[in-house]
């Protein structure tokens, strides 16, 4: 099995511990509950190169104009350019070293919610755990970019992890654009961002998906958000052979607001899985979550969305939206959109659609001169249109749209 040569790698007592987490479970399957509808099984087949010291070829940074770029490539973090005033970037170790009061917070977080075997990898290989801090009442006008890069010439494993910790008052957009190059060779890339964000501080966080269709990206983002505080979250989908988004949000203090917006349009051959919790632990919160899938070719959907509300989070509104359009009859898609409430004064819904687009818009637009895969274009760009002007960012809202369009005019062409 693929896993056997991680027993011989040398490690640390603690990463040690995460490493035997892991292999004492293996990668998840569909007899996990939590991955009823997908499995990572067919990874033990793989003779993964664990410690990928590759560097890619490709590493020019985003056209987006930003107050910093940064890089991740093949798991290796490197700051573009000269940081913001009031931020900085730090190893975990110095950073910790810096702030015990907050690392002592840190370590009292909440569990991980249906953790699962890769985060425990992730834990156990990870060779780089980069801080960005943005320090209290600093307002960036402009994102911080950061890019993930995978490029490899043998089938690697590759391991990135990010704590982005956000101060008091602080104000900032922060965009992950993540890309695998085409490539001949399999690629996992197991991705780890933990988010903390302090009273009264706002995040707007848009993350990209761009993956080559022999690469798996697991996707975990823990969000923990203190009183006072928001986050707008957009999770774009755009390609990939097998993708699952891991998106807790942790919901710590009063007055807090939380919206999670996400478009998936998986072609042939893809497996998007988005996988949302949202756990309100205190009062006079609202959460709202809207996400959206064209499901193309013969590809495959999943939604999995979870809100809890426990008992001290009383008068908490939480709404859940999950609306899916199979594109294609081999398409499929699967949802499963949950509520576990222990309060009584609250206002919480989720509901979930899935079907197809309207024979009588197709034949309107037909009969006003519109070509047949024009007009399933302009159809499906329609429904998804909600998600994608919530993004604020001109240029990045344009790249976006450009993306999505070439994907279903690609499919119907095929």
């Amino acid at each position: 099995m693929a896993t056997d040569t991680l027993i011989s790698i040398s490690l640390g007592k603690e990463k040690q511990a995460a490493m035997d987490r892991f292999l004492a479970k293996g990668f998840p399957t569909n007899k996990w509950e939590e991955w009823k509808y997908a499995s990572l099984k067919s990874l033990n087949d793989i003779d993964w190169n664990w410690n990928s010291s590759e560097i890619p070829a490709n590493t020019t940074k985003t056209s987006i104009d930003a107050s910093l770029h940064v890089q991740t490539l093949n798991g290796k973090f490197n700051a573009l350019g000269t940081l913001p005033t009031g931020v900085e970037i730090l190893e975990f170790s110095v950073f910790a070293k810096q702030n015990p009061a907050f690392i002592a917070q840190w370590e009292k977080r909440n569990q991980i919610l249906d953790q699962n075997s890769m985060y425990d990898l992730n834990d156990a290989l990870t060779t780089s755990h980069q801080v960005i801090w943005v320090k209290a009442g600093v307002t960036l006008d402009k994102p911080i970019v950061h890019q993930l890069l995978a490029e490899v010439s043998i089938a690697s494993a590759i391991q990135s992890k990010l704590l982005i910790y956000i101060e008091k008052d602080a104000k900032i957009t922060w965009v992950d654009d993540l890309h695998t190059n085409a490539s001949s060779e399999a690629i996992l890339s197991n991705y780890v961002q933990e988010i903390w964000v302090e009273e009264s501080a706002h995040l707007t966080f848009v993350k990209t998906q761009d993956f080559a269709l022999k690469t798996t990206h697991i996707d975990h983002t823990y969000i923990y958000q203190q009183s006072n505080s928001q986050v707008d979250m957009f999770t774009f989908s755009i390609n990939g052979g097998f993708v699952r988004n891991n998106l807790h949000f942790y919901v710590d203090g009063e007055n807090v607001l939380s919206n999670l917006n996400g478009l998936y349009v998986p072609g042939n051959n893809e497996f998007i899985d988005s996988h949302s919790v949202v756990d309100h632990r205190k009062p006079n919160c609202e959460s709202n979550e809207l996400y959206k899938g064209v499901l193309l070719g013969n590809s495959t959907g999943v939604f999995n969305g979870k809100i809890f509300v426990r008992p001290d989070a009383q008068k908490t509104n939480a709404f859940q939206s999950c609306k899916n359009v199979l594109a294609s009859d081999k398409a499929t898609m699967n949802t499963k959109p949950q509520l576990e409430i222990w309060a009584d004064d609250v206002k919480c819904s989720h509901g979930t659609t899935t079907g197809q687009l309207s024979d009588e818009a197709l034949f309107y637009m037909r009969s006003r001169g519109i070509s047949q895969d024009a007009a399933k274009t302009l159809l499906m760009l329609a429904f998804v249109q909600q998600v994608i002007d919530k993004v604020e960012i001109a240029d990045l809202k344009e790249s976006i749209s450009n993306r999505v369009v070439a994907k279903m005019e690609q499919a119907l062409s095929a």
